[in-house]
């Protein structure tokens, strides 16, 4: 998995922008540091240890999404926090993602801490975020999809939430760094009947629950960045899928009132809140 997401401390980072629940709220699915250390692993990492099984239906989804070319989905996302106490907190967002393969993305995302939308037209990418009142763009991305995934990974070090579910073979996104990988059985998400796999990498584990039935989509995911202290967990039930869809090329096209009075700044700047929350930082110890 690509997936990077830095949700986990202060202060906020204008980052987390497709949000595929995608480009979600905080949260494709890997911790920086699984590509910091890819370079001078692989050569020695032997091979993923994959249960056929779960290998097969991986591939069958990858297979299944490669043929739509125009998708729509919602993400209902949870994830926690942790605060300098130790203590995990809850948050929650919801997201929608419209994708026009292979170079168009328009992605929403409200929540708890969380107000952003982003555009992709091919030629650019820009992003919005409504709760720190900034905007920021980048005019130099590449024509494609899962060019703009690497791009963004190459020159800025970091991911779009779930951004594997954009690449033209996500068998091939998702299994990278993996270690193991298992089967686990037919369970319901959301009373959707679901093969649910899960994945060993260096930093995280990872589960995906993908429908059973001719519409192999995924339907859940759930990450755990067991390197990180108290293993805090990102979840998102994937549902609202629209297969058959059709988008203009407005959708696409960045909305000009969404930018009037806000600051533009360069991506990735790093941007305090204007108001800080000083109980959240103290590990809530003036609650009582």
């Amino acid at each position: 998995m690509t997936f990077i997401r830095k949700h986990l401390g202060f202060p906020v980072i204008l980052m987390l922008a497709l949000g595929l629940a995608a480009m979600g709220a905080g949260p494709a699915f890997a911790e920086t540091a699984d590509a910091e250390v890819k370079a001078t692993d692989e050569e020695n990492a032997p091979g993923p240890l994959i249960g056929p099984r779960a290998e097969l239906v991986l591939k069958a989804m990858s297979d299944y999404m490669k043929t739509v070319k125009q998708f729509s989905f919602r993400g209902k996302i949870s994830f926690d926090d942790v605060l300098l106490t130790g203590q995990k907190i809850q948050y929650s967002a919801e997201n929608r993602v419209a994708i026009r393969r292979p170079d168009r993305v328009y992605a929403e995302l409200e929540g708890d801490e969380s107000n952003r939308r982003f555009w992709y037209n091919g030629e650019k990418a820009t992003l919005v975020d409504g709760k720190l009142g900034v905007y920021a763009t980048i005019d130099d991305v590449p024509g494609e999809l899962g060019a703009l995934m690497d791009h963004l990974m190459e020159k800025y070090n970091f991911s779009p939430p779930l951004a594997d579910l954009v690449y033209p073979d996500m068998y091939e996104a998702l299994i990278d760094n993996v270690q193991f990988g298992v089967y686990v059985g037919l369970h319901d998400v959301e009373g959707i009947r679901c093969h649910h796999l899960a994945f060993v990498q260096k930093y995280i584990d990872w589960q995906i629950w993908i429908e059973d039935g001719m519409q192999m989509v995924p339907r859940k995911i759930v990450i755990t960045y067991k390197a990180k202290p108290e293993s805090p967990q990102y979840e998102v039930i994937l549902t609202d899928w629209d297969l058959n869809a059709r988008f203009s090329d407005i959708l696409f096209d960045v909305e000009m009132a969404a930018l009037a009075n806000l600051e533009k700044i360069k991506f990735l700047t790093r941007v305090e809140p204007a108001v800080k929350d000083e109980k959240k930082e103290a590990g809530h110890e003036a609650d009582k």
